[in-house]
């Protein structure tokens, strides 16, 4: 009989004992361990940041407490930017057809677009051609979105029938590639200072790996999910309109500079005040759960030590606008 390649639960947890340090014994840890899923239960937890930090698990309770911590995270964060990608999409999308005084998508792409942008009118042509793949496949999935316009006399595809089908990369993709005068009108349009219209695209750029990760279930409380470098001007302009002082640096390596960004698109798109707050006042609890639930040695590897001063300052903002 060969070795196997897979673990049992119970081989698993051997594991853990044997090879991570970690005391896991008992119906109650093997319960609570297939809850937690084949890789999140260990593998997807035993750093933080990258495979060099292991964090110093003592027992099977450190690793849950973390487990449940990345968990509420995700819980936190899920409504918001669901509700955040839709606003961003739906409000560009009005502005987009008043500037383009039509709703065909080659008029768009023609009076919008000017192929100066990115890499030029190469950098325009690939966003076309992505955004022509994306609707090809919806036909043939059948979707009822894009099939519609297709099979219907003398319908056109119109610019929402690709809102509603793109991701938010191809979302930013397609920002990118928009007139100065465009990025004006959407800006205006998400709260965001004219000055800072150019920073339109990298916004939605911003938030697609955190909004990827937390819809498909991947760690997020170290930010490994974040696959491209955000643009030094987002944090500063953070830093500029939420008041953070220099010594509070945001460069989108801690999971609370993630939730800076939220908020501020939350409150400049027009979600409910007390939403909001409550978003940052959640956030601080289940720190504070963390800390209390593990050791310090553990905490400090998961939550940076500014994290307080920045929570704080984002409470004030928030009371402020």
């Amino acid at each position: 009989m060969s070795t196997p390649t897979y673990k049992s639960l119970n081989a698993l947890m051997r594991h853990m004992r044997s090879c991570a340090g970690i005391d896991v014994r008992g119906s109650a840890h093997k319960r609570a361990r297939a809850h937690m899923g084949y890789f999140h239960g260990y593998k997807g937890y035993r750093f933080s940041g990258s495979p060099a930090r292991r964090i110093p698990y003592a027992g099977f309770d450190d690793l849950a407490a973390v487990v449940s911590f990345d968990s509420g995270l995700k819980a936190l964060f899920y409504p918001l930017l669901m509700k955040l990608e839709m606003t961003m999409k739906n409000l560009a999308l009005v502005e987009l057809l008043e500037a383009a005084d039509s709703s065909v998508l080659n008029d768009v792409y023609g009076r919008l677009m000017p192929g100066t942008k990115k890499n030029g009118r190469q950098g325009k042509l690939e966003v076309i051609h992505a955004g022509n793949q994306v609707l090809l496949e919806r036909h043939r999935r059948g979707d009822r979105i894009v099939t519609h316009y297709y099979d219907a006399p003398g319908e056109v595809v119109p610019l929402w029938a690709l809102f509603e089908v793109i991701t938010l990369g191809h979302f930013g993709r397609l920002l990118e590639q928009l007139s100065s005068d465009a990025l004006v009108r959407i800006a205006d349009s998400w709260g965001v200072r004219r000055g800072n219209a150019d920073l339109v695209p990298h916004l939605a750029f911003a938030i697609t790996d955190l909004r990827n990760a937390v819809a498909h279930n991947g760690v997020v409380f170290d930010t490994r999910f974040a696959s491209a470098t955000i643009r030094k001007k987002v944090a500063g302009m953070l830093a500029r309109e939420m008041g953070f002082e220099p010594a509070l640096r945001l460069g989108f390596d801690t999971i609370t500079d993630y939730l800076v960004l939220v908020v501020y698109l939350s409150a400049g798109l027009g979600f409910p005040k007390r939403e909001v707050y409550r978003a940052t006042t959640a956030y601080a609890s289940r720190t504070d759960e963390l800390r209390s639930r593990v050791p310090a040695r553990v905490f400090d590897l998961i939550v940076h030590t500014d994290n307080r001063a920045k929570v704080r300052r984002l409470e004030a903002w928030v009371r402020a606008t």
